[in-house]
C-alpha cells in the first residue's frame, strides 16, 4: 500500500472516530417525505421531522408570502411547467435509506450527497433561496455558495417569477 492510501485511510478513521465523539452527526432512517422541504426520519426508534435548514424552499415561500393568493398562482404555474420539480425530493432521496443528519436551531441538515445537504442541493437546482433571517457563521459561506450555482443556470424559481411573487415585493 502506498503512503497516500495510509494516509487516506487513517484521516476516514479519524473521521470517523471525532464525529463519533462529537455526536452531533446522527443517523436517520428515511420514513416519508413530505415535500422539497419536509421529511421524517426515524432515529433510534423516534420520528424526528427534518425541515431544510437556511433556506427557503417554494412551500416556505407561499407560507410567508405577503400575498398568498398572487405566489400561490405563480407556484402553480411553475409546477405546470416543471411538474418534476414538485416531486424533486422523492427522486433525489430514497425511502427506507439511512441518511446522516445533525439539528439545530434552524432546522435539519440531511447529508443527501456525500458532504452536500440537502439545502445545498435545492439551491444548486434552483428550487430554494438562502433564508435572509438565517444566520450560522459554518453554513453562511456554503449556501451563498450553492445559491450563486443555481442562480447562474438562470433555470427553475430564477427564471419564473416566484420570487418577485413571493418574497421581493412584500407590502
Amino acid at each position: 500500500m502506498c503512503k497516500k492510501e495510509t494516509r487516506l485511510k487513517l484521516y476516514a478513521v479519524f473521521f470517523c472516530f471525532a464525529t463519533s465523539l462529537n455526536g452531533e452527526i446522527m443517523l436517520g432512517h428515511l420514513t416519508s417525505i413530505e415535500n422539497n422541504s419536509a421529511m421524517t426520519l426515524l432515529d433510534h426508534n423516534s420520528p424526528i421531522r427534518c425541515e431544510s435548514h437556511g433556506i427557503k424552499t417554494i412551500e416556505g415561500m407561499i407560507r410567508d408570502a405577503a400575498s398568498v393568493s398572487e405566489c400561490q398562482k405563480s407556484v402553480d404555474a411553475f409546477y405546470v411547467s416543471h411538474p418534476h420539480e414538485r416531486l424533486y425530493a422523492q427522486e433525489h432521496l430514497h425511502l427506507h435509506q439511512t441518511y446522516h443528519y445533525e439539528k439545530n436551531d434552524n432546522g435539519c441538515i440531511l447529508y443527501a450527497n456525500g458532504p452536500e445537504s440537502f439545502s445545498e442541493m435545492l439551491l444548486n437546482e434552483g428550487l430554494a433561496v438562502v433564508d435572509e433571517k438565517y444566520n450560522n457563521k459554518e453554513w453562511n459561506e456554503r449556501l451563498k455558495r450553492a445559491l450563486l450555482r443555481g442562480q447562474k443556470k438562470k433555470e427553475r424559481i430564477h427564471e419564473s417569477d416566484i420570487l418577485q411573487k413571493c418574497i421581493e415585493k412584500k407590502r
